[in-house]
């Protein structure tokens, strides 16, 4: 085969394949809207979670409403895109942060990338008038070389380098600082995870999320973290459910089994631990 006709069979390939994708976006689109309603009064369907006949009151909140589309079409988080995306996710966060406003501790996150989540979160903690601290941990760099590489994804390798692209956008750190911009108890802190918790962090924490996508990162972190966090603080680990990261799954287990934990892990992909 030529180089002519090699290009082109390329380039139909791409043609089938854009063509089965959009034809499964249609799919998706005819049984979301038209299909599904025809049996159920609530649907909701996003970042890979369909979820039929529940409440899922928190989109009926004009706050939360708002603040979700704040922030909504700044970021395409799966290949559906689908219309809720990643808003029961935040519903998760944001009723963790607001069960441990009441708590000695303060806030932090560790992996921020655009600040959508930790944003969501301040705004409907009214975080500028808490009397406590969000630390906002991250590279701003993308992975560590040093706790990262592909073989963390077994299943699709090829997830480190198109996820190091994004994660690694200049672009990044000044969305964060941006959206923070006005929030005087929020610390925005750029270094290697975990090694830059050596520097500086919280006594005690009351709202601890993590989200590296790296189980050593995470791990590191949660041996410097996890005895800091008080009695009835919360742990949300981002991707815990998601199988693409199940190597996070594995060795989060075993951390808390060792201390007497068990992660309930949640349909949006998170998992979840109060501590005791």
């Amino acid at each position: 085969m030529d180089e002519l006709s090699a290009a082109q069979a390329l380039a139909d390939q791409c043609v089938e394949a854009l063509n089965d994708l959009r034809s499964r976006a249609a799919f998706f689109d005819r049984l979301i809207q038209r299909l599904l309603p025809l049996d159920h009064k609530r649907i909701f369907w996003g970042n890979r979670t369909l979820a039929l006949g529940k409440n899922a009151g928190f989109l009926d909140d004009p706050r939360f409403a708002a603040a979700f589309q704040r922030i909504h079409s700044s970021q395409k988080y799966d290949q559906y895109d689908a219309p809720q995306s990643v808003a029961w996710r935040l519903h998760t966060l944001v009723w963790a942060a607001q069960s441990a406003l009441a708590l000695p501790g303060d806030f932090v996150e560790c992996g921020v990338f655009r600040g959508n989540y930790s944003w969501v979160v301040a705004e409907l903690t009214d975080f500028a008038t808490q009397p406590k601290t969000f630390y906002l941990y991250d590279t701003f760099a993308g992975f560590a070389s040093a706790y990262s590489s592909p073989a963390d994804f077994p299943d699709n390798p090829q997830f480190f380098d198109a996820a190091q692209k994004e994660y690694e956008d200049p672009a990044n750190y000044a969305e964060v600082a941006r959206k923070f911009n006005g929030y005087s108890n929020v610390r925005i802190v750029r270094g290697v995870l975990p090694d830059i918790l050596s520097e500086g962090a919280p006594d005690k924490i009351a709202f601890l999320h993590i989200d590296l996508n790296s189980p050593a990162a995470e791990i590191g972190t949660l041996e410097i973290l996890f005895d800091r966090v008080v009695p009835g603080g919360v742990i949300v680990f981002d991707d815990y459910g998601v199988f693409l990261f199940r190597k996070q799954k594995e060795a989060e287990d075993t951390f808390m089994a060792a201390r007497g934990y068990t992660i309930l892990e949640l349909s949006t992909g998170q998992g979840l631990v109060v501590k005791r």
